[in-house]
């Protein structure tokens, strides 16, 4: 060992292992920070190639018409590459985009907001994929060494279906209290000063959103988290965290959207008003509604099946607490005293099926109000009843017409949202149903309280009755006229009218007109409608002729026995008795004093001769002769007449059965005559169901009837002019025109599927 290294102090040992270790940990910093500024380097590349795909995925949804990527997959893919490359994008190879369509459904887990994603050809939805190659490291690249690695980003973006909130009839949310629709609604304990505010210009401008409802009602559940349900969905929310709504706490929820304080002052009015209501005070409404549930708001989904924008829609407050306090009075009828004019026929109006605000996409639906006419037609009733005894006790006949109108039945349907001009605006189609009449009895609980059509809840009734024989039962409908109507380019806040077409509507007051004759001319002949719900007797013929002869004979007799002379004269002269226009009270059954072969008998001591040898004779003669005894068998009491007769002069007969005996020959008389009786010619029964108040009779029993008739024909040729009152005058309303008003429009706003 050298003498230099025996001596080397241990320090400098000491000094080179530290600089190795220092060496050591800066490499080891050196090779952290290097990774740290990788990944730093990575995650913003990442994060530039998200805000790629949202970007891209975003502008091409809202460029897309009506925001469908499955109408038009290939704009879609070049409104996204045409973001990219504005942003930088698509330079070079190691950059590319993949658009595809996508179908968005809702989680599992009902109403938690999550949704799941699927590309789909058919999908409304658009998927971004971006995808871009960095290196994976600087370092790498100071060793001139050039790994990548792909970065991917994916964005889903959706546009929520345009929607729009509209109603139909707005008309008869005005509740004029000069009106019917007013009237009616004092009969559930609302005042003039109540009604005033649902007109007022405060509340047209006022605006609520289905959600802002829920959010007062105190109902904490996120946005997104509602939206994302099934309306089904909502009313169960509805029903289990609030339940039925009164109409005071309606108006309550209203009154948080408005600041003037006079109209606030009218809310309170209307609120007290409703409080001191015997019937609305107790009123509860279904706030959301379904096709199954109907409710004061019927919200529509969206074609994933939730409910979507469709909770943002603004909804007139107006036409709101209007519909709501419909709903209170419906079922409700009442009777229009100030028409029923000389007591001809009662009249009653009811409101069966209140208004509905349609909420939600193309699609969406509203009805308006439909009110329902009675108009009861019964001849026991004629002016006040004082005919009643010589209609039903008397001549045995009643004429009962319950005639069940349906004004107007309105149904609006949401047939596009245009979103591409700068007011966005929508087309409704408006399909009304015009003066749909029913002849029939319906039970009480049903009048006003059913929601379909007259026909549905219609119940057969005797319609006709004559000479205490059903002649005419059943029922009946006369269709409604069917009038559509487009309404295009609608703008929020307007409000269009319908068409009118009064040609059609005059034919279809016609033709309820001639429908009602026509059922009156069943009197006399068979009804030219071929309904197969109404019945017509054609067995009553005979049955009628033996009526008149009782009829007749009752007219006739003297001391409590039927006198044939008497009753005779009555058969061919009709009676000296006049009415106050000099018609006979009872006309002649025949017009003449026919012959009648071989109906004269002759005696053979014992019995009556063979009918073979009897002589000729007219009807007075042969009625005559069978109360005349032609052998001795006929004076004690036995009948040895052979031609279906009875000889009624025998001791027997005349003590114990003369008025059945008498009553029987002529029954017979009358059946049997050649040609029969003229009792109702098809002529009488046409001539009843022309058109006018004229008619002429033929037939005995319309001249019999004809003072009645008189009366009551007019009555039905008057249901046109009495609709057209009730209608114009009364109830405010022009028919065969229906107000549309569009309250709010949302074209729907593009937005990330998170």
């Amino acid at each position: 060992m050298s003498r230099f290294s025996m001596h080397l102090p241990p320090k400098i040992h000491q000094r080179g292992a530290f600089s190795i270790l220092t060496a050591f940990t800066l490499l080891v910093l050196l090779l952290f920070l290097a990774l740290v500024v990788d990944g730093g380097r990575l995650y913003m590349e990442q994060r530039k190639l998200q805000k790629i795909a949202d970007m891209a995925a975003l502008e091409a949804v809202a460029r897309l018409e009506n925001g469908n990527c499955a109408a038009e997959p290939g704009n879609a893919a070049g409104y996204a590459d045409e973001n990219a490359l504005r942003h930088g994008f698509l330079q070079n190879s190691g950059q590319s985009l993949l658009t595809q369509c996508a179908t968005v459904t809702p989680g599992d887990a009902a109403g938690d907001g999550s949704r799941i994603i699927t590309v789909d050809p058919g999908g409304r939805a658009v998927k971004v994929t971006a995808i871009k190659s960095v290196q994976n490291s600087l370092i790498a690249q100071l060793l001139d060494r050039l790994p990548t690695v792909d970065l991917r980003a994916e964005a889903t973006a959706v546009r929520e279906a345009p929607t729009a909130s509209f109603s139909v009839g707005a008309q008869l949310l005005r509740l004029n209290d000069n009106k019917l629709l007013g009237q009616l609604l004092k009969t559930v304990g609302l005042k003039p000063e109540h009604l005033t505010v649902l007109d007022s210009d405060g509340l047209a401008s006022a605006q609520i959103t289905p959600a802002g409802l829920l959010k007062a009602l105190g109902i904490k559940v996120g946005i997104h988290e509602l939206k994302a349900l099934s309306p089904q969905g909502l009313v169960d929310l509805v029903n289990t965290e609030v339940g039925l709504l009164g109409l005071d706490r309606l108006i309550g929820l209203s009154a948080q959207v408005v600041s003037d304080s006079v109209l606030l002052a009218q809310l309170d009015l209307l609120r007290q008003g409703i409080l001191t209501s015997p019937i609305l005070k107790d009123v509860n409404l279904q706030l959301f509604g379904t096709e199954d549930q109907p409710g004061l708001l019927k919200l529509e989904s969206s074609p994933d099946g939730t409910l979507g924008a469709a909770l943002d829609t603004q909804i007139n407050l107006g036409d709101l607490l209007g519909a709501g306090i419909l709903i209170g009075a419906n079922g409700r009828g009442l009777e229009v005293s100030n028409l029923n004019v000389l007591g001809l026929a009662q009249i009653e109006l009811g409101i069966v099926e209140p208004p509905s605000i349609g909420i939600g996409p193309v699609g969406t639906k509203a009805y308006n109000a439909q009110i329902r006419l009675y108009v009861g037609v019964d001849t026991n009733k004629l002016l006040g009843g004082i005919l009643a005894w010589l209609t039903d006790t008397v001549l045995g006949t009643r004429i009962n017409l319950p005639i069940w109108i349906d004004l107007v039945s309105g149904e609006g349907t949401l047939e596009a949202i245009h979103c591409d001009a700068g007011t966005p605006t929508a087309d409704i189609w408006v399909e009304t149903d015009i003066l749909n009449a029913c002849v029939g009895k319906m039970s009480e609980e049903g009048k006003w309280s059913t929601s379909g059509s007259c026909e549905v809840a219609l119940q057969e009734d005797e319609l006709i009755r004559l000479l205490h024989i059903p002649v005419l039962s059943g029922k009946t409908h006369v269709p409604a006229l069917a009038h559509d109507d487009e309404l295009l380019d609608m703008v929020a806040g307007e409000t269009r009218s319908t068409t009118v077409n009064p040609l059609a509507l005059g034919n279809t007051v016609d033709n309820l007109v001639s429908g009602l004759l026509d059922l009156l001319s069943g009197l006399f002949r068979k009804p030219a409608n071929d309904d197969p719900n109404l019945t017509y007797d054609q067995r009553a013929e005979n049955q009628l002729i033996e009526k008149l002869a009782t009829q007749y004979l009752e007219a006739s007799k003297k001391a409590g026995a039927y006198n044939v002379d008497a009753v005779t004269q009555l058969i061919l002269q009709g009676s000296e008795e006049r009415d106050a226009d000099g018609n006979q009270i009872l006309p002649p059954l025949v017009d003449q004093d026919w012959l009648i072969p071989k109906s004269i008998p002759k005696s053979c001591v014992l019995a009556v001769c063979p009918q073979s040898t009897w002589d000729d004779g007219t009807f007075s003669e042969a009625f005559k002769a069978y109360t005349v005894p032609f052998g001795l068998l006929d004076i004690l009491g036995i009948s040895t007449l052979s031609n279906g007769h009875y000889a009624c002069g025998g001791l027997l007969s005349a003590l114990l059965a003369w008025n059945t005996c008498v009553e029987n020959n002529l029954k017979k008389l009358l059946k049997d005559k050649p040609g029969g009786i003229n009792l109702s010619a098809n002529r009488d029964g046409n001539s009843l169901a022309a058109p006018g108040d004229q008619f002429t009779c033929s037939g005995i029993l319309c001249i019999m009837l004809k003072p009645v008739l008189q009366l009551l024909k007019p009555i039905l040729n008057g249901i046109g002019a009495l609709l057209t009152t009730i209608l114009a005058n009364a109830l405010g309303l022009e028919l065969g025109r229906t107000d549309v008003t569009v309250h709010a429009i949302s074209c729907g706003t593009p937005q990330l599927v998170r």
